[in-house]
């Protein structure tokens, strides 16, 4: 069983991953930094592996796989992070 992490490791994750998706619209962080002020940390993670996979910003294979461990941890659908891979295995 996965335990949820604290809200401060949480949101440095979060933060982890907006600082490696280069590309992503100041709108688009603003919006995943609002959530996380308010809690929403499952909204925030998945409108962030959203916007990502919109944007086809490729990312490093270890920062999606931390994502997938800080979904599974959140209880996010495992197709949020899935469709990450798609812009590793094309590049």
């Amino acid at each position: 069983m996965t335990t949820t992490p604290a809200p401060e490791e949480t949101t440095v994750r979060l933060h982890t991953a907006m600082d490696a998706a280069v590309g992503l619209t100041p709108d688009d962080i603003s919006n995943v930094q609002s959530l996380i002020d308010v809690g929403e940390f499952l909204v925030a993670f998945e409108t962030l592996c959203t916007q990502i996979y919109e944007w086809e910003i490729r990312l490093e294979p270890d920062v999606i796989r931390d994502l997938e461990g800080l979904g599974t941890a959140l209880g996010a659908r495992r197709e949020l992070t899935d469709h990450l891979w798609e812009d590793v295995a094309g590049a």
